[in-house]
């Protein structure tokens, strides 16, 4: 690949420590959700002579997750599913709720938005169903099968939206049918992070920063690597291997230009940059050893050069503040382990 295409530099000068960034795998998130809970197949014998049946309640929940992969991750959550209501001979009431344990599977929408997955959930709910029938009262628990199918939309860093259905059947067994539920909701997930591991700066011996031009690496505006970007990123792959990359620190940052919001920019050099992370783990780079992280448009390398630049022009002027820089930090691991037992003494 010729050198003006894949816009690949090397520098080597002596470092400060970097921040880590948080990886898309091995993050914590809760969330909550509202909606429309409706209860099917109701008819009971515990009622008698029942003339009408109101099975449409507000429900709702509540859901911790641990986020494995970028498409795997698995969520314990609490659902209320509200109280199907029961007048006749007799008035009845049957409440259900209970704990869920499930695992959810999601998949990216970027050819509609960058911002958008579709995803499923299926595992076990542990429900409580609760009978009230001219004030006698019962309750039984037992284990029913939830599945869901639903959308996520990435607000900014922290929040993400929720739409989804959740069905749960066989709530009990009572009378001629099992009542089943779908539960219709709105929810919001706040990610909490990945922990993140302090380097001890002082250790580093050299750094090798490769830039490559995000234009070779991305569509304008999209953080999905195109195929000359996957093939400028397999050329360096071998430059990475060679540096040997069991003891280095790799740290993929994202930079962008000037146009747009500080919010918008944070968050595509943020997805740009563990886009190219994610590619490199692929091809062979120690997961435990790279991280990404993304600075908007706080770093640009054109100064005012373009100012007086309008549309395309000030687009292709600025091509050089859009780029992913791959550091390698060349770290002696046992180095590492003897200085830090060195601190542990001195403390």
């Amino acid at each position: 690949m010729k050198k003006t295409t894949l816009a690949l530099a090397v520098a080597i000068a002596s470092i400060t420590s970097v921040a880590n960034a948080a990886l898309p795998e091995n993050t914590w998130y809760v969330g909550g959700k509202l909606g429309w809970s409706k209860f099917y197949d109701t008819n009971s014998n515990r009622v008698a002579g029942t003339t009408d049946v109101s099975a449409n309640n507000v429900g709702g929940g509540a859901f911790v997750g641990y986020q494995a992969t970028p498409y795997l991750a698995a969520e314990l959550g609490y659902d209320w599913l509200g109280t199907v209501k029961y007048e006749g001979q007799q008035d009845g009431k049957l409440t259900a709720h209970g704990a869920s344990v499930t695992g959810k599977a999601s998949y990216p929408l970027s050819f509609i938005d960058d911002n958008l997955d579709i995803y499923a959930r299926a595992g076990a709910f542990i429900r409580t169903t609760q009978w009230k029938v001219d004030g006698n009262k019962s309750s039984d628990t037992s284990v029913s099968p939830v599945y869901a199918l639903g959308f996520d939309y990435r607000l900014d860093q922290d929040f993400s939206a929720r739409l989804e259905y959740q069905w749960v059947n066989n709530l009990g067994n009572d009378g001629p049918t099992r009542p089943d539920n779908g539960l219709l909701s709105l929810g919001i997930t706040y990610s909490l992070g990945s922990p993140a591991v302090a380097k001890p700066s002082e250790l580093v011996l050299r750094e090798n920063r490769f830039v490559l031009n995000e234009d070779v690496l991305f569509t304008y505006a999209k953080a999905d690597l195109k195929p000359e970007g996957k093939a400028a990123l397999n050329e360096l792959v071998a430059t990475l291997i060679k540096l040997n990359p069991s003891e280095s620190a790799i740290v993929v940052i994202g930079h962008t230009d000037r146009i747009g919001s500080n919010s918008y920019n944070q968050k595509l050099s943020e997805e740009r940059a563990k886009s190219v992370m994610n590619y490199l783990v692929s091809q062979g780079v120690p997961a435990d050893l790279i991280t990404a992280r993304g600075v908007g448009k706080s770093q640009p390398v054109t100064g005012d050069q373009c100012n007086a630049l309008k549309g395309a022009d000030l687009i292709k002027c600025l091509a050089p503040d859009r780029r992913v820089e791959i550091e390698v930090k060349a770290i002696s691991v046992q180095e590492v382990e003897v200085t830090q037992q060195h601190k542990d003494n001195t403390k």
